[in-house]
């Protein structure tokens, strides 16, 4: 089961495609449990700070946790060198080894997708490498996700990491698209990897609706 596991990171297809809506719904989902659980975002880019969201979508009721933020909406590699700052990996990995101390379960939010440049050659799948997290992909419900879904899978696997299975991000059961319908499958089938969720919109109740519908974990 999925809530048995300590560690995790949730990675992507891309960026924009529900890393964090997933992240917070797991989060209250351990919380649900009694488990004392922490997310950290170690890098984020851009004026829309995905702490800032974390923390609305579980309702300031799991902690936060950031080691770098920059302003450029780009890759961390290319907004670092922008902004003239260095990026350490090992403050990173540090940062999150200390949280392994206090908390129950760690869950770490990648930036953007999995092969996004952190500092230089050093990617988002390197420091998922590093810290030896069993790691989730998500992915969205749209014509192309497929290719995408498929492409990053096959990336990890080559890359020899511990992928537990994709996610749907965004699915909407009762859509009439066929490409969306049968997506999961088309996934399942050619990767041979589980669809560990098919995870609904969250729409203006947020994410507490969504921890009492039928979502196994």
């Amino acid at each position: 089961m999925l809530l048995n596991h300590k560690r995790l990171f949730i990675t992507a297809t891309d960026t924009g495609v529900g890393k964090s809506i997933y992240t917070s719904l797991l989060a209250l989902s351990f919380l649900k449990q009694g488990k004392k659980v922490a997310i950290s975002k170690p890098i984020q880019t851009g004026d829309d700070l995905d702490t800032d969201l974390l923390a609305k979508l579980t309702d300031g009721k799991v902690p936060i946790f950031n080691t770098y933020t920059l302003k450029l909406p780009a890759a961390p590699s290319v907004a670092s060198k922008f902004e003239k700052k260095k990026i350490d990996i090992k403050k990173i990995i540090s940062d999150i080894k200390k949280l392994e101390k206090k908390f129950d379960v760690v869950i770490v939010e990648g930036v953007g997708g999995i092969a996004v440049p952190v500092s230089g050659i050093y990617l988002v799948s390197d420091l998922i490498k590093d810290l030896n997290y069993p790691a989730i992909v998500v992915a969205r419900p749209g014509l192309g996700t497929i290719n995408h879904t498929v492409l990053t899978l096959d990336y990890a696997k080559k890359k020899k990491i511990n992928v537990l299975g994709f996610v749907i991000s965004g699915y909407d059961k009762n859509t009439k698209d066929v490409a969306i319908k049968t997506a999961p499958g088309e996934i399942k089938r050619i990767s041979g990897m589980k669809c560990i969720q098919k995870t609904p919109r969250i729409g203006k109740r947020g994410l507490q609706t969504s921890l009492s519908l039928n979502l196994t974990f």
